[in-house]
């Protein structure tokens, strides 16, 4: 065990929040410092979460990092037997430079230690994991002026907490994601986001702003580590960044026979000085983050780059140009609608055919659903067709069809809305067997009509308030279909944008493959596409109008699809 040699001086805390970090290691190799949190010490140098695991084990380990580079950004990783912090640190032994260390066996915690040497007999087996930790860009978020509650008191820590977000597996190497977070000015948002944006190797930008619970915390003010926050003010947003504890949560739900890591926030502090000022880091033009609205209550944001920005924006000039309805407010009708699908996995679409008298439905309106179908399933979504009963036949040969014909990535489940008044039959459709629990993140109505009298989709969009699903309605039936290839297209823009992907999947897993970038680009709407489901559309009995107003429509359909695909450019 180390010893304490109280006749050698030591630093005070208050001396340590400035000293080298070497002067921080030799004080914890002494026995000095027991279970004291990091936070605070050594301002301006990385500091790291430490893993010791079994070498067996070592190369699943390696590629969980890999894996989950957001909360486990991995700086440096040991040969069996090597004590040293490599790159990270001279005069340094990771049995005896930490605070304190956890002893887990199986999984579950045995012991809290002040070293390592005591298991010196097993540790030439062992590799250690150094991954990256966000104390290490506090003083960062400080010089960019915002307010940590936690720097001002060295008995406290950041709030943390373990998620419903699984980190990506690998192996029999798996758990939850933790989140650190930090109460930020509404107005400072993007200011911390930018900050924090080009430091990976410390988790880099948030994973979320905004409504805690969308990350399965029920109270904020219940933490799993670190000190609850004091209540949030007004103006505050939670800023919620991918957390180094999840190192924690992995080794708990791998449960390994032995393997230690640090003790609460007792953090390895390594010599490499972390950026004290990101702003000198060369963003690529085009590339920084941009914070925009997603939901007003309760808030929550989403992350786009600022060429995607522009291009959603030139999107939404186009829409208006063709005089297509795009909500009320300046971005309400549009930008929040893709956002919320960007962000969702199962995607309901009411479907209520426009129907002529004489001549059975009309294709108009349909077209742009098909094409929406087709995004949603590129970009990896699992749709749900819901229609009322007279057209669940018609549609559901339909769908065939368009899957044949490669129209469609792959069927679509299309479901049958009864043919009752009961009003029960929405949430039936929208809910697990329970009945409360929500089947689907999204119901879209791409066709609006000018019925707003339509029983199904009354039921269906009152039945998906109760149960806070994400609703929006397409533009009215002569441009629905305008305004639906609009949408694809920004699902496109996003699901390509690295800075809103990464945000979506919030840093666990991989941006998409070349093969799947291919596979989104094939599902845009184009004026050839557009042919194709026209012809299957009225083989089927679907019908456009004749003469001069139907020559005059088809025009403006395709210079509508051509100005749209331009923004693409």
């Amino acid at each position: 065990m180390a010893t304490t040699d109280d006749t050698v001086d030591v630093p005070s805390l208050e001396q340590l929040q400035t000293s080298l970090p070497v002067e921080a290691r030799r004080a914890f190799r002494r026995g000095f410092y027991f279970k004291k949190v990091t936070s605070g010490l050594c301002r301006g140098y990385v500091q790291a979460n430490i893993a010791g695991v079994q070498a067996q084990h070592a190369d699943d380990f390696v590629e969980f990092c890999r894996a989950n580079e957001g909360p486990l950004p991995l700086l440096h990783h040991s040969q069996p037997g090597d004590f040293s912090a490599g790159p990270l640190a001279e005069d340094s032994d990771i049995r005896t430079d930490v605070a304190a260390y956890n002893v887990l066996k199986y999984g579950e915690y045995v012991d809290i230690v002040p070293d390592l040497l005591p298991f010196d007999d097993v540790l030439n087996e062992y590799a250690f994991f150094y991954t990256g930790c966000s104390f290490s860009f506090d003083k960062i978020l400080l010089n960019a002026g915002i307010h940590l509650e936690y720097a001002d008191n060295p008995d406290i820590t950041v709030s943390m907490y373990t998620t419903n977000i699984p980190c990506h597996r690998v192996g029999s190497v798996q758990g939850p994601m933790v989140v650190s977070m930090r109460p930020v000015p509404r107005h400072l948002v993007q200011v911390a986001v930018r900050a924090t944006n080009p430091l990976p190797d410390v988790h880099g930008a948030p994973i979320h702003i905004g409504c805690f619970d969308a990350l399965g915390i029920k109270d904020v003010y219940k933490t799993q580590y670190g000190d609850p926050p004091s209540p949030l003010k007004e103006d505050q947003i939670p800023v919620f960044w991918a957390c180094g504890n999840t190192i924690k949560e992995v080794l708990q739900h791998t449960k390994h026979p032995l393997s230690f890591t640090m003790y609460s926030d007792c953090m390895y502090l390594s010599d490499n000085p972390s950026d004290s000022d990101s702003s000198t880091v060369i963003i690529p033009d085009g590339e920084q983050p941009v914070v925009v609205d997603m939901v007003d209550d309760p808030y929550q944001a989403s992350l786009v780059s600022e060429a995607v920005l522009q291009k959603l924006k030139q999107l939404q000039n186009v829409l208006r140009d063709g005089n297509v309805s795009v909500g009320t407010h300046e971005d309400d009708g549009f930008m929040k609608p893709i956002l919320t699908l960007s962000h969702s996995s199962h995607i309901v679409m009411a479907v209520v055919l426009p129907q002529k008298k004489d001549n059975g439905y009309e294709t108009n309106g349909f077209m742009g659903t098909v094409a929406l179908a087709n995004m949603l399933q590129a970009v990896g979504k699992e749709v749900t067709l819901v229609v009322d009963a007279e057209s669940y036949l018609h549609i559901t040969k339909i769908v065939k069809v368009l899957v044949q014909k490669a129209l469609l990535q792959e069927s679509i489940n299309v479901v049958q809305f009864p043919d009752t008044s009961n009003s029960s039959s929405a949430r039936d459709i929208l809910t697990q067997s329970d009945g409360n629990t929500p089947r689907f993140d999204h119901l879209v109505m791409p066709i609006q009509r000018s019925d707003n009298d339509n029983r199904m989709c009354k039921q269906l969009f009152s039945a998906a308030k109760d149960l806070n699903v994400f609703t929006f309605q397409g533009s009215q039936q002569c441009s629905s279909d305008v305004y639906s290839y609009a949408v694809s297209i920004a699902l496109y823009l996003l699901s390509t944008c690295p800075v809103h992907d990464r945000y979506r999947r919030r840093s666990v897993g991989f941006p998409p493959s070349e093969r799947e970038l291919q596979v989104f680009k094939a599902a845009l709407p184009s004026i050839k596409t557009v042919a194709s489901v026209v012809e299957i559309l009225e083989s089927h009995g679907f019908c456009c109008d004749t003469g001069t107003d139907s020559n005059r429509k088809n025009e403006d359909l395709r210079s509508a699809v051509e100005r749209l695909c331009n923004v693409l450019l």
